[in-house]
């Protein structure tokens, strides 16, 4: 280990100089390079001390005794100070005015309430207690401690704090305990709704189509809508969408036919396409009564006009949609949430998927008649490729044949029978010919025939068959 106090040293016009105070310079074990460090002061006795001193604390350090310097430091500053250098971390990261804004007015509630001053007041146990008190939603209080989680997660990532003391504290449990649970809205009063809107009819469809959200359909402008497009759409700017992620949304043929309209209205300085239709809460409610539609149900359910994009993710789980195009559709970062939150199991068709499933109680009826589309050929052999001169052949012996019921000619007609009964083989007697129909796999191509005539002449026709003429 190296551990020295120097004063460094130069030449200025061919004189040595020599600086008034005293720089320490070590290296512990394992390092690869001489620290140097600033001693502040002109005493090589102090100087000496605090260096060892300085050495000390490191071997500490390494050692695990006590934390590192910068977590040190951090323990004794103010914890308004922390947060004031992370809100401004916030702004210059270009994060939303609004989310920073309402981050910072949860952290320093919470300052003020559990009277935190410093880092180490902040425990799991006094946020559990203040939770405790509060008569909040449990939405509500799941965004005060994921704000405060942040918070603590960009000191941990900054080395201001050696471990989250938040990191295991749970999420309240949100099921069942919304305090306004929403619903989507039926077929019937999404038609009444827009019926009854008049010059919001436009808003209401997009809402319900596109699954925009009521900031987004706000900040929507005529350049964002492509017509022109083989598959018009909407391009929805990073700037206005809650994730920040630019989206292009395809738009429904209903709702481009409306918006097209809505746009030739415009006046030529107009950009904004919903400025003057973008209804308050007295508004829709108003819109809602003229349309006989109650605004919370007899469930407790609300229909607000967020319910509008619910009406979207529950129309596309009826629609059979894939959970994962829904998901993309919905811009949501999580499956769960499109299927647990935003579609509305009430309108489902749950008893329907029940009703369809299969009898465990009566046997299955199935048909005796065996059409093309379930033949199964005798044989394990795979069919020979199928070419025109094959095709037309068999055309021409179905055009040409007749055949009988006649169960006293086994000759004329009859039948093979195959393991499982699943296979058969129909001799068929037509015009001055006799033939022999064998059925393919299902995986074969249907209404192909493998025909054998009964002749002594025999010639090879394309695609493997044989012909034989009487």
């Amino acid at each position: 280990m190296i551990c020295m106090v120097y004063r460094r040293k130069r030449v200025n016009e061919g004189k040595i100089e020599t600086a008034r105070l005293y720089r320490g310079r070590y290296r512990l074990e394992g390092d690869a390079k001489l620290t140097e460090v600033p001693l502040h002061t002109s005493d090589k006795r102090v100087a000496q001390q605090r260096l060892e001193q300085i050495v000390r604390d490191k071997q500490m350090e390494q050692s695990g005794m006590i934390a590192p310097e910068a977590v040190r430091n951090a323990a004794q500053s103010p914890l308004e100070g922390h947060l004031v250098q992370y809100v401004a971390d916030l702004r210059a990261l270009n994060r939303d005015v609004q989310y920073v804004n309402e981050l910072e007015n949860r952290i320093r509630k919470l300052i003020h309430d559990c009277g935190w001053k410093l880092l180490r007041d902040i425990t799991a146990d006094s946020f559990q207690t203040w939770r405790a008190k509060k008569n909040r939603s449990p939405k509500t209080l799941n965004e005060y401690l994921g704000s405060i989680s942040s918070f603590l997660s960009w000191m941990e990532k900054h080395e201001r704090i050696s471990k989250n003391p938040l990191k295991h504290v749970q999420k309240v449990q949100t099921n069942g305990k919304q305090v306004r649970p929403r619903r989507a809205f039926t077929d019937d009063e999404m038609r009444r709704l827009v019926i009854a809107a008049g010059p919001r009819k436009v808003l209401y469809l997009t809402a319900a189509l596109t699954g925009l959200r009521r900031s987004e359909l706000a900040e929507l402008e005529r350049d964002d809508i492509h017509f022109e497009a083989a598959k018009p759409f909407i391009n929805v700017r990073a700037s206005t969408t809650k994730n920040h992620k630019q989206a292009v949304i395809a738009l429904h043929p209903d709702v481009k036919d409306e918006i097209a309209l809505l746009v030739q209205q415009l006046s030529a300085g107009e950009k904004r396409i919903f400025a003057h239709l973008m209804p308050n809460m007295d508004r829709f409610r108003a819109d809602l009564k003229a349309a006989g539609i109650e605004f919370i149900n007899q469930k407790g359910l609300r229909a607000d006009f967020h319910s509008l994009r619910h009406t979207l993710a529950t129309n596309l789980a009826r629609a059979g949609t894939a959970p994962r195009v829904a998901m993309e559709i919905m811009r949501h970062s999580d499956m769960r949430l499109t299927a647990k939150t935003y579609t509305d199991a009430g309108l489902l068709p749950i008893a329907d998927a029940v009703l369809n499933l299969p009898s465990l109680v009566k046997p299955k009826v199935t048909s005796t008649q065996i059409g093309t589309q379930n033949l199964f050929r005798a044989s394990h052999d795979q069919s020979g490729p199928v070419t025109k001169a094959a095709s037309l052949f068999a055309t021409d012996l179905f055009e040409n044949q007749t055949v009988t019921s006649d169960k006293s000619a086994p000759d004329r007609l009859g039948h093979e029978k195959q393991k499982h009964g699943q296979n058969r083989i129909r001799t068929c007697e037509g015009k001055a010919r006799r033939f022999t129909v064998r059925p393919l796999t299902s995986q074969g191509l249907l209404g192909v025939l493998k025909v054998s005539y009964n002749s002594s002449n025999e010639s090879k026709l394309p695609g493997g068959y044989f012909h034989r003429k009487n």
